[in-house]
């Protein structure tokens, strides 16, 4: 690997152990049910680091799945749930149902979605950014 590709790592790395320092903090925005205010949560929860969104390109690099598209795809994730109701349980439950490409250990520096402590609000707010389209 060339030096720049070493200090890419290392920066990639770097940024993960801030990410999930940050996913750990629990309730730090006040959430209200908006659209922003889900935006905001993607962006402070660590989401955009490892997914790309609506509005964001993750910044760590591939491999982890893209939820800029969710409204196309979320219905038809799971028999029986909806799309919003696929995103719930995937933000609360993070181990419940793991996305089709997705190989642990490979895409990255986790083996798996954090668990984010994140309040019924917000979670509400996450999953009503991610479907707006």
């Amino acid at each position: 690997m060339s030096a720049v590709g070493r200090w890419a790592a290392s920066g990639a790395a770097v940024l993960a152990v801030i990410g999930v320092a940050i996913w750990n903090q629990p309730g730090a925005t006040t959430v209200t049910g908006t659209r922003s205010d889900g935006a905001q949560l993607f962006l402070v929860k660590g989401c955009s680091s490892c997914h790309s969104g609506p509005d964001t390109t993750a910044s760590i690099g591939a491999g982890f799945p893209s939820l800029a598209d969710a409204p196309t795809w979320a219905a038809d994730r799971r028999a029986n749930l909806s799309a919003k109701d696929y995103l719930t349980e995937s933000i609360a439950s993070p181990g419940v149902f793991i996305a089709p490409g997705f190989q642990p250990g490979q895409s990255g520096p986790t083996t798996g979605m954090p668990q984010l402590r994140l309040t019924s609000n917000e979670i509400e707010a996450l999953v009503d950014y991610l479907l707006e389209r």
